[in-house]
């Protein structure tokens, strides 16, 4: 993996989702490359390098909107946004990381608002309060098929739009990113913890979408990321009306994995206050306690829709037997792992040292497991 701090896994990976995301390496050599060097640097000085990096594309943003080049603003406001998103990733609760999270739903707004960005915000309401949401559909007259993309311990559904942008949009199908228990505004504005029966607010999202006349409700696939494969083979395994499960990153046991890094020292400093924020309770032991709940060695022979796992061989995040466990034990008779190599590239978490190739597999596999009425012609090779 491409360390932009060698030696520092969690500031690295950061750097890393951030250009999966659509960042700058220059921006970042600019505005990070001063801690890489300072033997002192802190969490005070990472918070305030990503919020420059995120302003400075603001000011421009806002130069291009007076000039009327309103894509290209709309361009800088989405990458300011996934700059304030990923500078508070490292940060504990508090002021600073309240004010990165509003700047970053800020900047997501002004992008969709003037730039050429074709969302729709949707609300669902659920047991859990109202989900949150952005619907990404093809352009087409018929209704399409949809697949739910759930983010990871810390990811929000603006950072998800980042990654997944239209990608699977041109391939016919309906992408809807959402923040659930757990994650994005409900941990951080209503502080709603994760839950380990994901199939509920699954149902209330799926009950949303069968009220639609532009989606074709009938047909839904889960998509996890990262810890989302989770809540995605959770989804499968107890909501019947799913109809295809992607995990991106094979899951097995939370609680033994989180156990396992803990001893390893991984993560520690930001875990200390993490695992307990996001699982609603009040130490790292109580929350070991929750996550051992959230295992799915009972659940993978109950998911019997059409799977893929895709996992990195050098994934330091779930280690790759994790996804051969999940492989061998899910119940589908559909089913494939695809397991990318350092040779190859994309070995890491999510492939962010290369994540292009995982994402259009999954697109890829999902057209072919939905019915996409009318798939976007394949481009034909000419020779001149």
């Amino acid at each position: 993996m491409f360390e932009f701090f060698p030696g520092n896994h969690a500031w690295s990976s950061t750097v890393n989702l951030a250009l999966m995301a659509g960042g700058s390496i220059g921006d970042m050599h600019r505005w990070l490359g001063p801690l890489r060097d300072a033997p002192a640097a802190d969490l005070d000085a990472w918070a305030a390098a990503w919020a420059s990096m995120a302003h400075q594309q603001e000011l421009l943003a806002a130069a291009d909107v007076k000039a009327g080049y309103l894509a290209t603003a709309g361009g800088r406001y989405l990458r300011a946004s996934v700059y304030h998103a990923c500078g508070q990733r490292q940060i504990p609760l508090g002021p600073t990381k309240s004010e990165s999270y509003a700047a970053a739903l800020q900047a997501f707004g002004n992008a969709v608002d003037y730039g050429n960005i074709s969302v729709e915000r949707i609300h669902v309401d659920s047991p859990d309060g109202m989900l949150p949401g952005y619907l990404i559909a093809p352009d087409a007259a018929e209704p399409r098929p949809v697949v739910i993309v759930y983010g990871g311990l810390d990811l929000t559904k603006e950072l998800l739009f980042a990654v997944v942008g239209g990608t699977f949009a041109r391939r016919g199908i309906t992408c809807l990113v959402i923040d659930t228990p757990g994650t994005g505004e409900l941990i951080r504005l209503r502080g709603v913890p994760t839950r380990p029966d994901y199939e509920v607010p699954t149902a209330a999202i799926i009950d949303h979408l069968e009220t639609r006349h532009d989606v074709d409700g009938r047909h839904v696939a889960v998509l996890g990321i990262s810890f989302g494969g989770y809540y995605a083979a959770r989804a499968a395994a107890f909501e019947p009306r799913v109809s295809g499960c992607v995990t991106w990153a094979g899951h097995w046991d939370s609680g033994a994995l989180w156990r396992r890094r803990w001893s390893e020292g991984a993560d520690g400093e930001p875990a200390s206050w993490f695992l307990p924020w996001v699982t609603g309770t009040s130490s790292i032991e109580a929350a070991f306690t929750k996550l051992d709940r959230l295992t799915l060695a009972e659940v993978w022979p109950l998911v019997k829709q059409p799977l893929l796992i895709v996992h990195g061989e050098n994934d330091r995040e779930i280690p790759v037997a994790d996804a051969h466990r999940a492989f061998a034990a899910a119940g589908a008779d559909d089913k494939r792992l695809r397991i990318f190599t350092a040779e190859e590239g994309g070995a890491e978490h999510m492939q962010t040292d290369d994540p292009r190739p995982a994402l259009d597999l999954i697109s890829d596999w999902l057209a072919l497991h939905l019915p996409v009425a009318v798939c976007p012609p394949v481009a034909s090779l000419r020779t001149v």
